[in-house]
């Protein structure tokens, strides 16, 4: 008679008619499971150890992507009040009235740094003579700026001004139009035209 293995724990019969257990294979003995289960479980320490090392990496992902906003946050402004230094600039260097010169050509020389105060300043006084010879005034009609680049303390823009003209040659008036690029320089909090060129 052969043998016959039944469910784990169930009798077989051998040739010889006797019986004998079938023991189930559990694969471990319940001592090492026990060891298992207790290198498995999860305590209070290790929870809050884990906690611990997630927060401190938010934390210093928040304060990465926190400077990084704010530096961006700071260079948009920058732009933008450079932007508008640039366009009033503009405008003050255009718009010219021989009956009050001095008073507009310090309002160009109050905007303005480094090479081109130099420049400006020193040929304003025979600006001055041409202007009031001529009874030139000019106006603005409309202008248009665009900011080609910047950062916390310097900036460059494009300005173009159309600006209504008329002196002694052109007594009816004329509209002529600028188009300028002006590169600024942050100077004691104020946005102010270190270069000033005439662009096509």
């Amino acid at each position: 008679m052969s043998t016959i293995t039944t469910h784990a724990g169930r009798a077989v019969h051998d040739d010889d008619g006797s019986t004998r257990q079938h023991a189930p294979d559990r694969g471990t003995t319940p001592g090492s499971e026990r060891h298992r289960v207790a290198a498995l479980r999860i305590t209070p320490k290790v929870v809050w150890a884990v906690v611990a090392v997630a927060l401190l990496a938010s934390l210093a992902l928040g304060a990465t992507r926190g400077r990084e906003w704010y530096a961006a946050r700071q260079t948009t402004q920058a732009g933008a009040a450079a932007l508008a230094a640039a366009k009033q600039l503009a405008v003050n260097f255009v718009t010219i009235d021989y009956t009050k010169v001095d008073a507009d050509t310090a309002q160009v020389k109050a905007g303005a740094t480094g090479e081109f105060l130099k420049s400006y300043s020193s040929s304003v006084e025979e600006l001055k003579k041409v202007l009031v010879a001529n009874k030139t005034v000019s106006t603005v009609g409309r202008t248009e700026a665009a900011l080609v680049s910047a950062d916390r303390d310097s900036a460059v823009a494009l300005v173009g001004v159309v600006a209504p003209t008329k002196n002694t040659a052109v007594p009816n008036g004329e509209t002529k139009t600028y188009r300028m690029r002006l590169g600024l320089r942050l100077v004691g909090g104020e946005w102010k035209v270190e270069n000033l060129e005439f662009v096509g």
